[in-house]
């Protein structure tokens, strides 16, 4: 209980960096763990009307669990929840954002799975809940300053990679090499920026183009860099995860586990993505 209260007053600090009224204030009075838990697996919670949805959670989350430790080098660290929605209004207080529109959102022990993937996209579920999960593995071993120091395209790509695309299903690696090489690129710091990890910034392309696709854009070229990384030097990679789980900095994790910078991994990746698209 003491624990609950403590995540509770971090919620509500984080909200005061923000707009009053905004996603952290909502989640720190609408707490997922207030919500009935499944009798056969009490790590999902959900909402009345929910109970089919979570159930299909309960039974995806063992394998999901395991393929991010598997994958990212070591166990889940803190308990967590699992929260089924399929209210968009409860959903967007709940979730840490504020908002119902994406899938998933992943917020310090608890992970909230958006009414639109049950209704309408129920194929990408199993996909989508290993991706959040790839960020709640980040945040049980960190604390809020630590996981918002990371830049939000590794953030996002490790769990693209980590859950086979999870997030990016719209855009295939072949459209993302060729908007490579157009020049229509995420941008890779090696810093994170101020509040960067609130959203990963689409690649600049024509106006009025689709939000999703260009959203979807982004976490693939993302996913695409982060798995270039790996296949470049698995244990250059694996020593990165290592260190960023005890709370190392980025850019010197990355410089010490790679031997060289983010610019020069990237120049290596754009080169490799150009030639694939030729």
């Amino acid at each position: 209980m003491r624990k609950r209260l403590i995540a509770r007053i971090a919620l509500a600090a984080c909200a005061a960096l923000l707009a009053a009224g905004c996603g952290p204030v909502s989640a720190a009075l609408h707490d997922p763990h207030d919500l009935p838990a499944l009798a056969q697996d009490a790590r999902v919670h959900y909402e009345a009307t929910a109970k089919g949805y979570a159930e299909a959670l309960a039974k995806l989350l063992p394998g999901a669990m395991a393929r991010v430790e598997a994958e990212q080098g070591g166990p889940l660290a803190k308990p967590f929840v699992v929260a089924a929605y399929l209210d968009d209004d409860a959903y967007a207080a709940g979730n840490g954002l504020g908002s119902p529109k994406p899938r998933g959102v992943t917020y310090f022990d608890r992970v909230a799975m958006s009414p639109t993937l049950w209704r309408e996209e129920p194929e990408y579920l199993e996909a989508d809940l290993v991706h959040e999960l790839s960020h709640e593995h980040l945040w049980g071993h960190l604390s809020a300053v630590d996981y918002f120091q990371i830049p939000v395209w590794f953030v996002e790509g490790l769990a693209v990679t980590v859950s086979n695309g999870g997030g990016a299903q719209r855009v295939s690696i072949e459209e993302a090499e060729r908007e490579i090489a157009e020049g229509h690129v995420i941008e890779t710091p090696d810093v994170a920026y101020f509040f960067g990890n609130l959203g990963l910034k689409p690649p600049p392309r024509v106006e009025n183009e689709d939000q999703r696709l260009r959203v979807h854009m982004a976490y693939r070229q993302a996913g695409q860099f982060v798995s270039f990384l790996r296949a470049q030097n698995r244990q250059g990679f694996k020593s990165l995860l290592d260190r960023l789980t005890t709370g190392e900095r980025f850019k010197p994790a990355f410089e010490a586990s790679f031997g060289t910078s983010v610019e020069a991994m990237r120049e290596r990746f754009l080169t490799a993505a150009r030639a694939s698209a030729s």
